[in-house]
């Protein structure tokens, strides 16, 4: 196995970890939206020092073959990485992501068979429209399929007056930091756009807030709780709510603190609560190891 792959000559910009003591387990890993390289690789650090084989597979920013955001990404990403691994005798694969890399990883469990666990913090079950910074649409999707749009939601904030909608914002129960929020809830949620979470066969582990100032989790875990239930395709399923936690659970913030600053002074639940959302995180990060360990 390589350290590193890019999408030019692997179809996949990703990094690679091997294991230890659960070497032949390989947990593939997207991480959020504006996650550089070099943190992706402290955050989710964890899971290596579990004993777990890691590939680490990027949306965006990592490099010059990338975009600056989740625009139009690839589920072959994960196709990818999957197919090298198995030219190296790996056979056993979990995925995990947080915020654009939870919904990742859900849809790639809905397409992949190969993929026997997933775990997802702060998923949201929708694909929406790909979006430059936090106020520029890009009027396609945010992930592609064989290479097509996969039906998305457009974020309907961002197609009106901006200025209109921060008035808006400022008269509506939202404050200024959940500005994403108040633009993820202008979405209309259609059944196209919607992915089909109760198609899992994987084993699922599903984190959330409370309430999410970014997009909304806490609405969407409830709902695929219901569906996964209800279909009973999957041999095993948790859901956890973390009530004051953040948007921003399940791995190891402190590992890069100028990122973890950024994020409490960006989101409101961890300038109301900072003490809460550490703890949900290192609450998070066991829950993914117990439920990692629990893989048959």
């Amino acid at each position: 196995m390589k350290e590193r792959y890019t999408v030019t000559t692997d179809g996949f910009c990703g990094r690679w970890f091997e294991g230890t003591t659960h070497k032949d387990k390989v947990v593939i890993v997207m991480p959020g939206t504006g996650t550089a390289e070099e943190n992706a690789v402290k955050l989710f650090g964890f899971i290596h020092k579990a004993g777990y084989s890691v590939m680490m597979i990027a949306n965006s920013k990592w490099d010059k073959e990338l975009p600056s955001d989740p625009i139009q990404v690839p589920v072959e990403y994960a196709e990818k990485a999957i197919a090298v691994l198995k030219e190296e005798g790996y056979t056993r694969f979990a995925m995990y992501g947080i915020s654009f890399g939870a919904r990742y990883s859900l849809l790639c469990a809905t397409l992949i068979p190969d993929i026997e666990v997933v775990m997802a913090a702060s998923p949201y079950d929708y694909v929406t429209e790909g979006v430059k910074g936090i106020t520029n649409p890009q009027n396609c999707s945010s992930l592609t399929y064989r290479g097509q749009d996969l039906p998305y939601l457009p974020v309907e904030l961002l197609h009106h007056n901006l200025l209109a909608g921060v008035c808006k914002l400022l008269k509506s129960r939202y404050t200024f930091k959940q500005i994403m929020r108040f633009g993820y809830d202008s979405c209309k949620e259609t059944e196209e756009a919607r992915i089909r979470v109760e198609n899992i066969t994987a084993d699922i582990l599903l984190l959330s807030p409370g309430y999410d100032d970014c997009w909304p989790s806490d609405t969407a875990v409830p709902r695929m709780e219901r569906l996964i239930r209800e279909s009973g395709k999957c041999k095993r399923f948790k859901s956890v709510v973390y009530e004051k936690a953040s948007h921003i659970i399940g791995l190891d913030l402190d590992a890069t603190p100028d990122r973890k600053k950024k994020m409490q002074s960006m989101l409101q639940a961890e300038m109301n609560n900072p003490q809460a959302c550490d703890e949900a995180r290192r609450e998070g990060m066991k829950e993914i190891i117990d439920f990692l360990d629990a893989w048959e």
